[in-house]
């Protein structure tokens, strides 16, 4: 039976191997090498966290490739902070408590941080199918949903708004910009796994939704919102934190069926229940 010891041991676990992968695989030698692995420092590696425990709900063999393939999710999503951060974007000057990377180095080896990261979680994934072609169409999904078909076209949607928007204007945005990235760990590891596409369908819903409450949820904890995309623009609070037991209820339904799903069905709990 999974308890907040046991969940929390293993997220803390799977957290630690990809700070060691990722400490190991940068030597830094120049100033965008230092700001690639500051910006991939710090955060709860829970992309990282949703591809291995995805995988693990299918399949006891979790191999360097598999650590290797998490890293590189981690990279995708440390890029897209980068340049949201940036002055043309959110211009945000700190991030996780310290100075932005764009702040720290300078707006121009923040742009090229971000985008040498990008590339960089390509050539690892490359690397993995060349190694091992049963990898090749988990990168190729992971990709895509990073791509201008996902978290990309929604932060277009985001910076694009209208000064007014409507709920479902709010939650295509946030299964782009945020689901998409949690698809791309969970399905990865179901076809890395080579499951049935019953089984993708799924997991599918299950990532779309656990997205959708964590940003949700983010929205519920900030104090200031009124010019920025936020549920509490739309709707009341109380309102909010019943959408948020909605879509928390399809996460949760659509692993049902599945054995070795405790970690995965607490997860979904952990994130709403997060206060930062």
């Amino acid at each position: 039976m999974m308890n907040k010891e046991k969940f929390l041991e293993s997220l803390s676990l799977d957290k630690k191997i990809i700070d060691r992968e990722i400490q190991s695989y940068f030597n830094p030698k120049n100033k965008l090498e230092e700001a690639m692995v500051y910006a991939t420092d710090g955060g709860k590696r829970i992309r990282a966290f949703l591809y291995l425990e995805t995988k693990k709900m299918f399949s006891q063999n979790i191999s360097e490739l598999d650590y290797k393939l998490a890293m590189s999710i981690e990279f995708i999503h440390a890029y897209s902070l980068v340049h949201d951060d940036l002055p043309a974007m959110d211009d945000d000057d700190y991030r996780r408590g310290q100075e932005s990377v764009h702040k720290k180095f300078g707006e121009d080896i923040g742009i090229l941080t971000g985008d040498a990261l990008l590339n960089e979680a390509a050539l690892i994934l490359f690397d993995i199918g060349i190694k091992d072609s049963s990898y090749l169409k988990a990168s190729s999904y992971i990709l895509e949903r990073a791509s201008r078909f996902g978290m990309i076209e929604g932060q277009v949607m985001d910076l694009r708004r209208e000064s007014t928007y409507d709920l479902s204007y709010l939650l295509e945005v946030y299964k782009k910009k945020t689901s998409d990235l949690f698809k791309a760990a969970c399905l990865a590891a179901a076809l890395t796994s080579n499951q049935t596409e019953y089984t993708y369908r799924k997991i599918e819903v299950f990532a779309e939704n656990l997205g959708l409450a964590f940003q949700i949820q983010d929205d519920l904890l900030e104090d200031t919102y009124k010019d920025e995309l936020n549920i509490l623009n739309v709707m009341e609070k109380q309102d909010a934190i019943k959408l948020l037991d909605e879509v928390n209820n399809k996460a949760r339904n659509s692993i049902r069926d599945f054995k070795n799903n405790e970690v995965l069905s607490y997860l979904i709990d952990y994130l709403s229940s997060r206060s930062y």
